[in-house]
């Protein structure tokens, strides 16, 4: 394995969002290839990858809702990200894995719920308050609307586990990041990438 020597170029890190997931789960995903170079470069030491345990809380693909986190790690080893560090979010009842959540402290708390409102500035970070406000049965969380506030949270909650890594990229296909986490909106640091923006950033 080719080493790399930090003191002469420091090791890029990135998260990959759900979407980089899906892209190496399906056939003709145009991103596919970026998302493949970016986990060679990763394996040849040249880059370290973080994956979301959130992902796993997400709709998967053919609308199904995972009922143990171990079948979200059989996809990963299936697809060759089994061995990535894998980013935890904020733990919440009824939709994160037991043992691959985070207890959080009053500012992390807070922070998550910036990172929220910044990317839906319209929805409610509280599922009791977005069930109450859209008659929906609070003790449901796989109806449609209740799976629409499920992604974004995770969405949410993708950034936030990013962010408090301390990795540099969140590699993600979902424009509303780029959009929405701006200096402007409180995000100095935020680097948006897409899969084959990543890959450039390699190759520099």
């Amino acid at each position: 394995m080719v080493q790399i020597n930090r003191m002469d170029k420091p090791l890029v890190t990135f998260t990959l969002d759900t979407n980089c997931i899906i892209d190496l789960d399906e056939v003709d995903r145009p991103n596919k290839t970026f998302v493949l170079e970016l986990l060679s470069k990763s394996n040849d030491g040249h880059a370290r990858i973080s994956i979301l345990a959130s992902s796993a809380s997400e709709k998967q693909i053919g609308g199904a809702h995972l009922e143990s986190f171990s079948l979200f790690e059989e996809r990963l080893t299936k697809l060759g990200l089994g061995h990535l560090e894998l980013l935890q979010p904020i733990a919440k009842f009824g939709l994160s894995f037991y043992g691959f959540a985070v207890m959080p402290t009053e500012e992390q708390l807070r922070r998550e719920e910036k990172i929220f409102q910044t990317l839906f500035p319209e929805r409610q970070l509280s599922w009791q308050d977005f069930a109450q406000d859209n008659s929906l049965d609070p003790s449901d969380l796989t109806s449609d609307k209740a799976w629409k506030w499920r992604n974004r949270l995770c969405d949410a909650q993708a950034y936030w586990s990013h962010e408090i890594s301390g990795n540099d990229h969140f590699v993600t296909n979902d424009r509303n990041f780029r959009k929405k986490l701006t200096i402007e909106s409180g995000f100095p640091k935020a680097s948006i990438v897409s899969p084959e923006e990543a890959v450039a950033i390699l190759h520099k």
